[in-house]
């Protein structure tokens, strides 16, 4: 009985194997292109915090909490660049809560990365940061 069983097993063969290799290989394409737009959040989320928490910024104008998060990404992040001044100030804003009197620093882009062909990923990035020092202390 167990010698009749051993000659039916087989094991895996080329066509499963090659299923195998190929939903690998898929999901590794997959994870190559969406790990840039995620790097790209992550830089951007670190510069926001980094001039969030510069001395006495909520004193400062718009133009310079612009610069000092430009500075930081161009610090952070070789792949991100902004084309101008008017490009940096349609991304980043400089907002202040009527309520509470409190500043924030406001950047809402979309990144893109094509996957294949007219197939593309879409990261949606709309977050603040409170600047420091800002509101009453």
């Amino acid at each position: 009985m167990m010698k009749n069983m051993r000659n039916k097993q087989h094991g895996i063969g080329f066509m499963g194997w090659s299923c195998i290799l190929g939903a690998f290989a898929f999901f590794v394409l997959v994870g190559l292109r969406i790990f840039p737009l995620y790097t790209e959040k992550f830089a951007v989320m670190a510069a926001m915090e980094s001039a969030a928490n510069q001395p006495n910024v909520a004193k400062l104008s718009k133009r310079d909490v612009r610069r000092f998060f430009q500075k930081n990404i161009e610090i952070n992040s070789n792949t991100i660049r902004f084309s101008s001044e008017k490009n940096l100030k349609a991304l980043v804003n400089v907002v202040t809560d009527k309520k509470t009197k409190k500043k924030y620093i406001h950047v809402a882009y979309e990144g893109r990365n094509e996957f294949i062909k007219d197939i593309k990923f879409l990261l949606e990035f709309d977050h603040k940061v409170e600047l420091g020092g800002s509101g009453d202390e």
